[in-house]
């Protein structure tokens, strides 16, 4: 894919979720993987040119232990895209109560709360998230599988408790996609691994995925991306339990099978 057509992904989250508005100041979460900084890459790219202006800044959690990013190659990388850029050297694993274990949900709760404390002491309103589609779908199907709910990453979350919104810009680009483009623009070299790993309820739901993927071809995960987009609300369970809902009629009751076949048929 085209450095042009994958600018044009990215455009398409921007818009249609609305994730950046005139004055945003976006404080971008640099890991130094393959995803925030092709997210960094791409809006560095995008401050001069993009319709809506926006401010750009980004910061680098530091942990203390194996597996953070290679600080010097980001801060070169930052500074040829023109993104001012800080690191914060933070004990994540000296925070941990006695007894505990270092995982991954403690880290990224470490990390978040010092993103936070960092995005109010420098007036940002808005952070940027490296999640891409990938992500997005198999925190999906985690939820329905492990936790019995239909949700997943919004790409634009605004925070009940702080003044701050969430935002993920490559909510329409696939990981093979990043790789690829990562792989070309020599990013990598930043990269190093998190000895901690993903979780295994997440590599089941990848590997779900990524079968059906297989199978029907990528476009697949498009396809499951928008139908989250747009819920036919009525033909979802939950509706008949919502408070003052009636009985349906049955004759529309009746042909409910057919019509699916039908769109089966259609589509």
């Amino acid at each position: 894919m085209s450095r042009k057509t994958l600018s044009r992904k990215v455009d398409k989250g921007l818009l249609k979720f609305n994730l950046i508005e005139p004055g945003d100041k976006i404080l971008l979460a640099i890991s130094g993987g393959k995803d925030s900084l092709t997210m960094a890459y791409f809006l560095g790219h995008k401050q001069k040119k993009f319709p809506i202006p926006f401010e750009l800044g980004a910061v680098h959690i530091e942990g203390d232990f194996p597996g953070c990013g290679k600080s010097p190659v980001m801060a070169e990388l930052m500074e040829q895209w023109d993104i001012p850029f800080e690191i914060i050297k933070v004990p994540i694993m000296e925070r941990l109560k006695p007894g505990k274990s270092m995982n991954c949900y403690w880290c990224s709760t470490q990390r978040r709360m010092e993103l936070l404390r960092y995005a109010g002491e420098h007036g940002y309103n808005k952070i940027a998230l490296g999640h891409h589609m990938d992500d997005i779908l198999e925190t999906f199907f985690m939820n329905m599988m492990y936790k019995s709910e239909l949700s997943t990453m919004l790409p634009k979350l605004k925070y009940d408790r702080y003044p701050f919104t969430v935002i993920r810009p490559l909510a329409y680009v696939k990981e093979q996609e990043i790789i690829d483009f990562a792989e070309d623009m020599d990013l990598l070299k930043a990269a190093a691994t998190c000895s901690y790993g993903t979780t295994s309820n997440r590599l089941d739901a990848r590997s779900i995925i990524d079968e059906i993927a297989a199978k029907e071809g990528t476009h697949i995960k498009d396809n499951i991306f928008e139908a989250m987009c747009s819920p036919v609300h009525r033909y979802m369970p939950y509706t008949l339990l919502e408070e003052g809902a009636g009985p349906e009629d049955q004759s529309d009751l009746n042909c409910t099978d057919d019509l699916d076949n039908s769109r089966d048929k259609e589509s």
